[in-house]
């Protein structure tokens, strides 16, 4: 019988082609299975934490928008009744007028007060769009500078 070296027919045995004795191959492969299973769970953490984080950021958003938008909407109205009242205000006025000139003096009065209380008016819904943009952005921003943080 010839030698399995000088034999080119001969089948090379398993721990030469696998580099390792085959009853390990078993408990090797366990190993490695275990091991991926882990950092996949891990994985699954870290994006089920990531996925909560942005789910919470964005209702907090979308609660900021409502309320947000609750005051602009109340800003609004109070302004158009405001307006309102002065219109009617102004009306009661003019039926009292004694003359034509009068009626110019209080229009030009009642003019010009509207210019500014329209002023005022556009003043203060800017700074309320504002500070309510601010707020409906604050946990999109926190959110974003913990993630980068972790990172």
């Amino acid at each position: 019988m010839a030698d399995a070296k000088s034999d080119p027919f001969a089948m090379p045995n398993a721990q030469s082609i696998l580099g390792m004795d085959p009853s390990q191959l078993n408990e090797t492969f366990r190993s490695m299975t275990q091991k991926s299973m882990e950092q996949s769970k891990e994985a699954y953490g870290r994006m089920k934490a990531a996925a909560d984080e942005a789910t919470k950021a964005l209702e907090s958003t979308m609660e900021n928008a409502h309320q947000g938008s609750l005051q602009l909407s109340k800003k609004a109205i109070d302004a158009m009744r405001t307006n309102a009242e002065l219109g009617f205000a102004h009306l009661d006025s003019m039926m009292s007028a004694k003359s034509f000139a009068e009626v110019i003096e209080m229009q030009t009065a009642y003019v010009r007060k509207q210019v500014e209380m329209a002023t005022d008016q556009a003043k203060e819904m800017q700074s309320l769009t504002q500070a309510v943009a601010k707020d409906m952005m604050k946990p999109g921003r926190d959110a974003f500078q913990k993630a980068t943080n972790r990172g």
